[in-house]
């Protein structure tokens, strides 16, 4: 699935075995995440990556002095398999019953062990956790070394394989007619929460809430309109830590009032120097370093910052935002499917891969207004790859697309929204059981549409579900059932979202929530089923009005599998509601294919009344 790296995986292994020993280290710890704990990175900060080969966005490397170790979750364990050298041992992530890497480590090292692990990469949640289990061996867990060892690896071997540098890409302003509220108001209001608790300084580290917060946008990361910085708020003045040379006049001229600027690294200096600077407020999901840099008695109790909750209920303006660009971004994926059908079933077409149609997939969509980058790597797999749940096609080793089951999963970042949508077609002649398979997901996702609810109820309370028709004869997936997103901002957002993981407070689901709906089924070797849409979560009304009841608006407008249905499986309030969904997408999106007959068409045939 990947190129092989020029340095050979096992060598890379042996030079940080070999630094791990300098430092009488008995394993280090890799993350996934970067400085900031983000899900997607640099390509500097994919160290991960780099030791391992797996190239995944969830999972965290261990290695030992004798041992190398994957952990990472459902989504991913097909891909490890392809991707990890065979020395390579998979560890299951988030699974009941298994062991984490402080359990494993806790009871596979000695007595007195030590492991490594860059402070910056880890939060001091995760340090906590860590530290707690290995009390019973009193293994060290250690911090204080100064060079993260496999940004040390990599510059052993930089006459072989360039180091990436960190991005250096202009940041912009987002206006307000996309953000609905001016930054001013947004610290204002951080300000007033300080106050609340008597807090002088709030640090904001995570990377789409200090672009929340300050309203504007990036390209440091791929599909991520953030940029590399951190953000300090005060009673008074807010500091924001970034290469300045990123910022024009312009974008200067747009922050917040009171804002100075200061290198990106002198975060933790300023930090340290605050030794009179009265209470600080530092999230528990920053890195154990922000928190190391802070003194001990001037940490506010570790408190989610309000960022994380206020940015994930959107205001009018992005509400609004979200409808507008899924109705374009809807018009772009079908005449997408409109070309692809016609490519295969029509003219019989046997040169498409699964990359070189994700690329065209990617050209109607730059077609449309206020479009700025994809939000992901499009996942595009036919037959067995649809069953490793996050496929990238690579150019080289993609698939021919045959008339087979083919899944897409992508979407847009535009100024005023952010999109993600999975559909599944059949280019050939579906199996019973392949049909009866859809239709299962087909009505675990209907049913997350349909569902109203009470106003004190998480997504783990409904995930159950979109899994009920599929457990009725002994499927699943190993994946959750919907995520948060964000507005022109990260494609996966928190903290709403619907799982059945554990999660402690799981956040209660309030009106103006963005999350995807996309339950799916996964049968390895053979094909790969997820239905994808994003919804708004409203108020809905309810036969007795006793209390208030939420609901869902699907914003996504795209039209299932046709052939991939069996009727006899569906309900009357089921096939109603495709129904009428059709009648929607029709009102909605065949305006905006008035220039291209042939998915006008497609559209109309595929949104006939069941």
């Amino acid at each position: 699935m990947t190129k092989l790296p020029i340095v050979p995986i096992q060598k890379r292994v042996d030079k940080l075995i070999e630094l791990m020993k300098k430092y009488s280290l008995n394993a280090y710890i890799v993350p996934s995440e970067d400085a900031h704990q983000s899900e997607y990175i640099t390509e500097k900060d994919k160290r991960r990556e780099y030791i391992s080969g797996f190239s995944g966005s969830s999972g965290c490397a261990v290695v030992t002095d004798f041992q190398s170790l994957l952990w990472t979750d459902g989504r991913y364990w097909l891909q490890a398999e392809k991707q990890l050298d065979p020395s390579w041992k998979i560890m299951k992530d988030r699974v009941a019953g298994e062991l984490t890497v402080p359990e494993w480590l806790s009871m596979n090292l000695k007595q007195d062990s030590q492991v490594g692990v860059d402070p910056r990469l880890i939060s001091k949640g995760y340090y906590d956790s860590m530290v707690s289990s290995f009390k019973k061996k009193n293994i060290k867990l250690v911090v204080d070394i100064k060079e993260n060892l496999i940004d040390s690896v990599r510059e052993s071997f930089k006459d072989q394989e360039p180091i990436p540098e960190y991005p250096k890409n202009p940041v912009f302003f987002l206006q307000e007619k996309y953000s609905g509220s001016s930054s001013n108001s947004k610290i204002e209001y951080l300000r007033k929460e300080m106050a609340s608790v008597d807090v002088n300084y709030m640090v904001v580290s995570a990377l789409d809430e200090i672009a929340w917060a300050l309203n504007l946008r990036g390209s440091d990361i791929s599909f991520n309109p953030v940029f590399l910085s951190y953000l300090v708020v005060g009673k008074d003045k807010n500091i924001l830590f970034i290469d300045e040379s990123k910022l024009s006049s312009e974008t200067k001229s747009n922050l917040p009032s009171g804002t100075d600027i200061q290198p990106y690294n002198d975060v933790f200096s300023f930090l340290e120097n605050l030794k009179d600077g009265g209470n600080v407020w530092v999230d528990p999901r920053s890195s154990f370093a922000i928190f190391n840099s802070v003194a001990p008695n001037q940490i506010y109790k570790e408190k989610s910052n309000p960022i994380l909750l206020a940015k994930s209920i959107k205001n009018d303006v992005e509400i609004q935002g979200f409808r507008n660009c899924h109705i374009r971004d809807a018009a772009a994926l079908i005449e997408y499917l409109a070309w692809l059908e016609e490519e295969i079933v029509d003219k019989d077409v046997k040169d498409l891969t699964e990359y070189t149609v994700a690329e065209k997939l990617e050209s109607f969509r730059k077609s449309k207004d206020h479009f700025v980058s994809l939000s992901f790597d499009t996942i595009s797999s036919i037959n067995a790859n649809g069953a490793i749940i996050h496929y990238k096609p690579e150019q080289d080793t993609s698939l021919k697309i045959t008339k087979g089951m083919y899944l897409v999963d992508s979407g847009g970042q535009y100024l005023d929204g952010t999109t993600d949508v999975t559909r599944t077609l059949h280019y050939g002649n579906p199996t019973q059981h392949e049909i009866d398979c859809y239709t299962r997901v087909l009505k675990g996702h209907l049913g997350i549409s349909l569902v109203k609810f009470p106003n004190r109820c998480s997504g783990r309370d409904l995930d159950t579900i979109a899994r009920v028709p599929l457990w009725d004869v002994g499927l699943d997936f190993a994946h959750g059932t919907g995520h948060g997103v964000g507005s022109f901002l990260n494609v996966h957002e928190g903290p709403q979202g619907i799982s059945f993981r554990n999660v402690a407070n799981p956040a209660v689901l309030l009106p103006g929530m963005t999350l995807t709906n996309e339950p799916g089924y996964y049968e390895s070797g053979a094909f790969g089923i997820r239905i994808e849409n994003v919804m708004i979560t409203q108020k809905v009304t309810t036969e007795f009005n006793n209390g208030t009841y939420l609901g869902f608006e699907n914003v996504t407008l795209v039209p299932y599998e046709r052939k991939l249905i069996n009727l006899s499986m569906l309900n009357k309030r089921e096939i109603e509601f495709i129904n009428q969904y059709y009648q929607e997408i029709r009102e909605k999106v065949l305006p905006h294919l008035s220039h291209n007959q042939k998915a006008h068409q497609w559209l109309l045939k595929n949104t006939e009344s069941l």
